[in-house]
């Protein structure tokens, strides 16, 4: 298993973090030093909840041996897969990519202060794990909901003032938790801000921050495409991902495991929960 995935939260939707720096590839390795029939065949388990979203970013591989490439760990697509929350129990289902399970049903809605189960049952053995929805962020705030953008010519480059439009949002973050913002264009048709790019036809823009124990982030021009609407996602990340996030890296003599809440298996089973606000780029008169 690629570990850069591991914290790259997201699935066939899209994994939620792929900007992240993840730790060293343990959780997908198995040391040798255990016996064979301890490490044959264990699950490896990257399961992420969203509040308000779909069901469809639980991804099962299995461990490989030390030293080698987990991009390249295979896959487990045959497992029975089941989701509890309190007396309610929904089963998975495969999905089109590989290794992935989803909800496909209507009748589940991941909400904020829910505690869910998983159950994995693969390889003759069953592997489980619990996380709690965390509540949405609290007191999220734009500094401007309207950037003007000038035309850009080379004089414009050169004198520095695309860096200083910028779009700063902010939240309350008192206990110092971690949290991650998503930016993304809503209309892929608005014309773009800089001169000769052109974004592949059907493509979305998207981009996303690494994890902050800081109370804001700021958008910065230069990092955006295109002029109209976009919306900005403030994710709170859940304890045992900022666990596993803050253990991102290891000194390669040091072999211990990352954190892991699977019992029966290794890996991580998260939620998240997120809240928006939206701004609009136009071009500047004159």
């Amino acid at each position: 298993m690629n570990t850069d995935r591991l914290l790259n939260v997201g699935s066939a939707r899209e994994r939620v973090l792929p900007l992240l720096v993840a730790p060293a590839c343990l959780l997908a390795c198995s040391d040798t030093t255990t016996s064979p029939e301890e490490d044959a065949r264990q699950v490896v388990v990257e399961a992420f909840l969203f509040a308000g979203e779909p069901v469809d970013d639980i991804r099962l591989t299995e461990t490989v041996p030390l030293g080698e490439d987990p991009a390249l760990a295979p896959t487990v697509d045959d497992a029975i897969v089941t989701l509890t929350r309190g007396s309610e129990l929904w089963l998975l289902s495969r999905l089109e990519e590989p290794g992935t399970y989803g909800y496909p049903g209507e009748d589940l809605e991941v909400r904020a202060g829910d505690r869910f189960s998983i159950e994995i049952e693969a390889f003759g053995r069953t592997a489980t794990g619990e996380t709690v929805v965390p509540e949405p962020p609290a007191g999220l705030e734009l500094n401007t909901d309207m950037l003007q953008v000038p035309e850009i010519t080379p004089g414009t480059i050169q004198t520095g003032i695309l860096q200083t439009l910028q779009v700063t949002v902010t939240w309350e973050n008192p206990d110092a938790s971690l949290h991650f913002v998503d930016v993304e264009g809503l209309d892929p048709e608005a014309e773009s801000i800089f001169p000769g790019f052109n974004r592949p036809e059907g493509g979305r823009f998207r981009i996303r921050s690494a994890p902050t124990d800081e109370n804001f982030h700021t958008i910065r021009l230069p990092q955006l495409e295109h002029l109209g609407p976009h919306r900005t996602i403030v994710y709170r990340v859940n304890q045992e991902y900022a666990d596993l996030y803050n253990n991102r890296v290891q000194d390669s003599r040091d072999l211990n495991e990352p954190p892991s809440n699977i019992s029966g298996g290794l890996g991580i089973f998260s939620a998240f929960n997120s809240a928006a606000r939206d701004f609009v780029l136009v071009r500047a008169s004159g």
